[in-house]
């Protein structure tokens, strides 16, 4: 056997061989208590899977969709596919039955793995237009009356479990890893795409398993880290840091119920590491400052807002005697929030609000800003523990090549690159025409070699004065007041930069109190013209820095959040610019119409 395989098999061995596998090590929320399970169990569960699927005929190199939350039937029913040489395809839960349909036929999927009652409900509304599903195979328990819709219990399958002992289950795992090879296809991610019709991004073995070995040199991983889950799965970003990494590397793994339990279950969970997007960075921001400022007078407010301006003027300093002080009197206090033990954030998937990072730091919480793509699956570049260095994304992982294009693209190459796009080899010749592959992000390096990111490039634009503006950085700048939630920049051949705001209502209500306007009812806070001309005069104050071609000149109030299910946001909570900008075309007409 060739133990120097570049396999996700090879990785689980070697796990098996230096952790104890009785361990638990994934835990799920039910009522107050978290229910563990080890790594014995699922991998005897997904070989138990793996023989249901042979006994129902599934050739290898297959492909089997898997539309669930996180949970541990998806690491079970992923280890599953991975042991007999399948491919897994991870859809969104969120994402409707019409683009559900569009994957599976185009994936020719023969088995789909779903979780809910919900989940089924959409296969069953589309199973007709989808000729090659064979089987449907549920995680929870269901009723139907049709019995030939060929509906499986996940649960039955292991009705006739087989018992194996520790070196049984590993001495089987070493025979199947003689035939899964590097370059074997592991899974075909469908990128939901702020643009266009999804594609399906190839990853090999060798792709996930070269960008997870290169990840200790960033971060201490071992059996003391703990981690909290929330992001899906679906996206690779969360299954490779947030799943794969913790699993082969024996950390522990707690699933969050939700965005808004993470605070609660922080306490009760005690994490050492979150993987995270900048989105719940901002919000738990935005909430220590609402809490700062409803505090009632006195001397503890006082000590807090003392302290917290000291985690900003501080934050690159603690050994001076007053972050000491201030660490001793609030962050002590502001950390146990997070269960006491966090020491690191990781964040990607979207560009970090550099003040916010610096002000978690202050606190005495480090985030590292990485990036990456699903074609690079996933992290190009992460910053590192001893050499952080906020408003970059770091140096290039381990075995990562790294250059620009002469128009400033990011160009990549190395073991973690796609194999392609399934089914799309025009679409893959460009992406990797000459041997690099095209991120379409637009970069630069600092002078100690740090990465950072401008903007994608299909981003920027270009004004009617013939200015090229990257609208991310404006974002930025803009998101960082409180009661701005969501924003996006207009401005592509226009004589000016707008903007469409989507403030949070409860940090607005705040900023009327403040300004002592009586509001009679909620959709007068977006009329409001002392409100808005407090809104005016906030984003002119952080704009002051910006070239003048670069400035919101005007913005619109938006009642409307963003989502996934009105067509705003891919799944991966990015902004759709065409979609928001052909969608709302009536109001940024109206701010270039009005004088």
């Amino acid at each position: 056997m060739n133990i120097h395989k570049k396999t996700l098999v090879q990785l689980l061995i070697d796990s098996m061989k230096k952790f104890d596998v009785m361990q638990d090590i994934i835990f799920t929320k039910k009522d107050k208590e978290y229910d563990g399970v080890n790594r014995f169990e699922i991998i005897n569960y997904s070989l138990c899977i793996k023989e249901y699927l042979e006994n129902l005929g599934l050739r290898k190199n297959s492909n089997l969709a898997i539309i669930s939350e996180n949970r541990v039937e998806w690491v079970i029913t992923d280890m599953a596919c991975i042991l007999s040489q399948n491919r897994t395809v991870p859809i969104y839960a969120s994402l409707t039955a019409e683009s559900i349909k569009y994957i599976l036929n185009d994936c020719k999927a023969e088995i789909v793995f779903v979780s809910t009652g919900m989940q089924l409900d959409k296969i069953l509304s589309i199973r007709k237009d989808c000729p090659d599903l064979k089987y449907i195979i549920s995680f929870n328990s269901f009723e139907r009356a049709n019995i030939k819709e060929n509906i499986i219990s996940f649960q039955n399958i292991f009705s006739d479990k087989k018992k194996l002992s520790k070196s049984e289950l590993l001495e089987r795992i070493e025979i199947i890893s003689d035939s899964v090879n590097d370059d074997d296809l592991l899974t075909i991610i469908y990128t939901s795409g702020t643009t266009g019709t999804p594609k399906g991004v190839m990853l090999t073995h060798k792709n996930i398993y070269s960008n997870l070995v290169s990840f200790p040199d960033v971060l201490l991983i071992d059996e003391t880290q703990v981690f909290l889950s929330y992001l899906p799965y679906s996206h690779i970003y969360e299954r490779t840091a947030g799943y794969y990494l913790p699993f082969f590397w024996g950390s522990r793994i707690y699933y969050a119920q939700s965005i808004d339990t993470i605070g609660t279950q922080m306490v009760e969970v005690k994490p050492t590491i979150v993987i995270t997007v900048p989105r719940l960075l901002d919000k738990i921001y935005n909430k220590l400052m609402k809490s700062a400022y409803e505090m009632p007078d006195g001397i503890k407010k006082k000590l807090f807002n003392w302290g917290i301006g000291v985690a900003r003027e501080n934050w690159h300093n603690k050994d001076t005697v007053k972050w000491k002080l201030a660490d001793k009197l609030v962050f002590g206090k502001i950390r146990e929030k997070t269960g006491g033990s966090l020491q690191l954030f990781v964040s990607g998937g979207g560009a970090l609000n550099k003040n916010v990072g610096e002000f978690f730091e202050g606190l005495g919480i480090m985030t590292l800003e990485g990036y990456g793509l699903t074609e690079t699956s996933p992290v190009v570049a992460v910053n590192h523990l001893d050499s952080n260095k906020y408003g970059t994304v770091g140096y290039p992982m381990r075995g990562v090549q790294v250059k620009l294009a002469e128009d400033g693209e990011i160009l990549v190459k190395g073991d973690i690159v796609m194999k392609g796009y399934y089914n799309q080899p025009g679409e893959t010749a460009e992406a990797l025409e000459g041997g690099w592959f095209h991120t379409g992000d637009i970069g630069e390096f600092d002078s100690e070699g740090r990465l950072k990111i401008i903007d994608r490039k299909k981003s920027l634009f270009k004004s009617s004065g013939g200015k090229y503006i990257a609208p991310t950085h404006i974002e930025e700048l803009v998101s960082s007041l409180p009661y701005v939630d969501q924003i996006i920049v207009i401005g592509n051949e226009r004589m000016y930069v707008t903007a469409l705001v989507i403030p949070d209502i409860s940090e607005l209500k705040l900023l009327a109190r403040k300004l002592n306007v009586a509001i009679e009812f909620e959709s007068d806070l977006f009329t409001n013209q002392v409100i808005l001309k407090q809104i005016e005069k906030d984003i002119n104050d952080l704009q002051k820095n910006l070239a003048s071609f670069e400035k919101i000149r005007k913005f619109n109030l938006l009642q409307t959040p963003f989502t996934i299910e009105g067509g705003e946001l891919t799944p991966s909570l990015k902004i759709k610019r065409k979609f928001v900008e052909e969608k709302y075309k009536h109001i940024i007409d109206n701010m270039y119409h009005k004088v």
